[in-house]
């Protein structure tokens, strides 16, 4: 597939044509690339929204997160996705010949992972040009051809809609000053009967890192140790560092529960397919994620995801209580 051809103008939607060392609208107007990465970075419109973007910006410019701990080949970086489970239900569900966009993509370690298919066509969206370069030189020492980087603003994304297959935004949409209008503005990217995961900040399971940052604020970071991720052995201790920045120090967060975000999916056509955690109370043997990820799961009740997230306090609140729902755009 031609790269290009997914393109648009962040400014104003118009399709982006190849010229030298720049992307070029109809109109003339010029987007550079910089050492292989499309700058496509435009402001947010609302003058105190755009402050913010900044502001999360130069965070991210520092806190390359989340970086490349050892990561020197792609089977390392095949086992390393593989042993966090998601990655591997990602990669098992996704079709060989997709094409899928990655929104906030960081370092892009997943986007690299499912990169590694080569019939896909990959591409990482992120704001931070730091960020952007670690994947974009770590996909261009593999001669990875499928992948591609670009900077870009989910509020004025510089993808054409209704063009990709899967768009995966973990981690992200909770440091943006509109969660449901950024995934709005992410769910126009995607064709009909395709697929968007979206990864938040639980409301629940966030509660013991609340607690913990309240402490290590007070301390000046004097018990980091209580924090699982500091104390894990397999990360090495510039990761650390990142991920305690990220965690403790972010500039701006906000936290969602599973109803919340179910509703985003109801008022937008999409329909819930999957939970990372399952959400329902209980699953049937044959209602396992896995390679189901992109399967419809029981839904499960009110009451019942109630009770899940007060759980997830004790599991996924240890690693930031990050969730992710999957659902299928109407057709």
């Amino acid at each position: 597939m031609d790269f290009t051809s997914l393109l648009r103008c962040p400014a104003s939607g118009s399709p982006l044509t190849l010229d030298g060392d720049a992307l070029v609208n109809a109109s003339g107007q010029r987007y550079p690339i910089v050492n292989g990465i499309p700058r496509l970075l435009t402001p947010t419109k609302d003058a105190q929204e755009e402050a913010l973007r900044e502001k999360m910006q130069r965070f991210y410019e520092q806190h390359t997160f989340p970086g490349y701990d050892g990561i020197d080949s792609p089977g390392v970086l095949i086992e390393k996705a593989r042993r966090s489970q998601f990655g591997r239900w990602l990669d098992e569900a996704i079709s060989p010949f997709a094409t899928v966009l990655e929104v906030g993509c960081g370092t892009g370690q997943m986007t690299n992972f499912l990169s590694l298919v080569s019939t896909r066509t990959l591409i990482g969206v992120d704001m931070s040009i730091a960020s952007l370069t670690l994947g974009d030189a770590f996909a261009c020492k593999h001669h990875m051809q499928n992948v591609h980087f670009l900077q870009g603003n989910i509020f004025a994304l510089p993808i054409g809609q209704n063009c990709v297959d899967v768009l995966i935004c973990s981690g992200v949409l909770h440091h943006t000053p509109d969660p449901q209008g950024g995934y709005r503005e992410l769910l126009k990217r995607v064709k009909p009967g395709g697929t968007i995961v979206i990864g938040l900040y639980n409301t629940y399971a966030r509660i013991p890192l609340g607690l913990r940052k309240v402490l290590f604020h007070c301390t000046g970071g004097a018990f980091r140790w209580i924090d699982y991720h500091m104390r894990r052995r397999d990360v090495d201790a510039s990761k650390k560092e990142i991920w305690y920045a990220d965690q403790y120090f972010n500039p701006h967060e906000s936290w969602h529960s599973v109803d919340e975000v179910l509703k985003w999916f109801d008022s937008s056509g999409v329909k819930f397919l999957s939970g990372v955690p399952a959400i329902a109370e209980s699953l049937p043997e044959d209602a396992k994620v896995g390679t189901r990820l992109f399967l419809p799961h029981p839904r499960g009740t009110p009451a019942g995801h109630v009770l899940r997230q007060l759980q997830w306090m004790f599991t996924i609140g240890k690693e930031g209580g990050l969730f992710v729902l999957v659902g299928k755009k109407a057709i």
